[in-house]
């Protein structure tokens, strides 16, 4: 059956992207590309050829609960579209006219290089043109996810593959931290020594692969939640027995899948990961409660919590203490990064092209700092400075917005898979989007790809049936 096997082969995608240094090299980029260049042909012939087929097919094996058609709604496609429409016309080469109209710092700095005729928008067009197809096969994977992950069974399935990474790649950090060898896969780390990172170079760029999947194990559980709910009059045979129930194992392990990726952010160290894992805590508690929800499942939530603060504290925390000293805060530059990104913002305010940060970016240093800054620390002033107010505005309504249609359309379903792995999926695109004030993780491949899983995951877990 073509629609399983394009299934597994997103969940084959999601467990293999992280493990090159999270897919941070070419040849995983390119990997990535092909097979989801594949999986769409796939589904090309599963559309066109035999849908009614494969519906047929996955009824047959008793798994009936695929969803009537549905929809994003028209003002996202609109964002969306309007995103590309820019990106592609960054792109095209304009007279000298059109192009002094639309940017003169663009028009000026290539007049003072003597570059006469049409140009583009983009300061390199083919940089600008390479990241852009990056853009398109992270939203066909997302597309993909939303098409194929339509029956209750898929969609545990695939939440629990997920949840597989997390747990894989807060271990291996973890073990590495602590085992002091401080590789990946062999390879010496040169960067953040004493911080757990996993298969990644970066432990911010970790932390934010485990912010995403943290949330989605809390909302797992709360899928499950409805299973603590023992009463205080059974008797001790009556308890014995309530515990043994197969069920509520399997819920007190989506606790300790919850806790073991918990352990792996804090000790991450990243300040910003830390932060978001206490924001996660208060917005799901805050979230079952707007939800009309009992009191159980935000205890649950902060039993998490605190397990996570307890365990910490019993391996030595000390060393993610210090990262918040005053020493350390007042070491980082990222606010003079933002200064100087807002002046490029001013001045190119159509943009500059995708992926032109670094060209651009050295005209507005105003102190030296060693080596070249590709990346503004902040996707958001990023995106708006390289695909202009128009452009970059439009990703960041179309982010903002599909978190708003998504949550109220989560507050109308009673469903508890539905609500429960929606609700984690929601928070984890919604951690890794409160991440991107500080760095940018959704430059980073694995995490690009996890983020749209997720926002893909999320919308179609509230449309299964009940």
């Amino acid at each position: 059956m073509i629609s399983t096997v394009i299934f597994w082969g997103l969940c084959a995608v999601l467990v293999l992207i992280p493990l090159p240094f999270g897919g941070d090299v070419p040849w995983a980029v390119f990997a990535f590309e092909l097979a989801v260049f594949t999986l769409a042909g796939l589904h090309l012939v599963s559309r066109y050829l035999g849908s009614k087929r494969e519906e047929d097919a996955e009824r047959a094996e008793g798994d009936d609960a695929i969803d009537a058609k549905a929809h994003f709604p028209a003002f996202l496609k609109v964002f969306l579209g309007v995103f590309l429409a820019v990106s592609a016309l960054q792109l095209i080469p304009l007279p000298p006219a059109v192009l002094k109209a639309l940017s003169a710092r663009t028009a000026a700095l290539y007049s003072e290089m003597g570059a006469a005729g049409w140009r583009s928008l983009s300061l390199a067009p083919a940089l600008s043109f390479s990241e852009l197809i990056h853009f398109l096969f992270y939203g066909t994977f997302g597309f993909l996810v939303y098409r194929h992950v339509r029956t209750r069974r898929r969609l545990e399935t695939f939440t629990l593959t997920l949840l597989a990474v997390g747990v894989f790649e807060s271990f291996y950090g973890l073990a590495e931290l602590f085992g002091g060898s401080q590789r990946i896969f062999g390879f010496q780390r040169d960067y953040h020594l004493g911080s757990a990172t996993g298969t990644f170079i970066n432990r911010d760029h970790f932390a934010g692969l485990l912010e995403m999947l943290f949330a989605l194990a809390l909302g797992y559980l709360l899928a499950k939640a409805d299973f603590f709910g023992m009463r205080r009059e059974l008797g001790l045979r009556e308890k014995i027995l309530w515990f043994a129930q197969e069920k509520l194992q399997r819920a007190l392990l989506c606790g300790i899948v919850a806790v073991v990726i918990g352990l792996g952010l804090v000790f991450s160290r990243s300040r910003s990961g830390i932060f978001i894992f206490f924001a996660t805590i208060v917005l799901a508690a805050a979230a079952v409660s707007a939800g009309g929800q009992a009191r159980r499942p935000a205890r649950i939530v902060r039993t998490v919590a605190v397990m996570v603060v307890f365990a910490a504290v019993a391996a030595g925390v000390r060393p993610v203490v210090e990262r918040f000293t005053k020493e350390n805060m007042a070491r980082d530059v990222r606010f003079g990064f933002y200064a100087n990104t807002m002046k490029y913002l001013r001045a190119f305010p159509a943009g500059t092209g995708l992926r032109t940060f670094a060209q651009a970016y050295p005209m507005f240093e105003t102190r030296y700092e060693p080596g070249l800054l590709d990346h503004a620390h902040n996707d958001y002033l990023e995106v708006l400075a390289e695909g202009g107010v128009v452009g970059g505005g439009a990703l960041i309504l179309f982010a903002a917005t599909g978190v708003v249609w998504i949550f109220l359309r989560w507050l109308r379903r009673r469903d508890p898979l539905a609500r429960g792995i929606a609700l984690g999926a929601l928070l984890g695109v919604v951690a890794l989007l409160l991440h991107s004030f500080t760095d940018f993780n959704l430059r980073i491949p694995a995490n690009a790809v996890f983020f749209v899983a997720l926002f893909a995951l999320a919308a179609r877990a509230l449309e299964v049936r009940e």
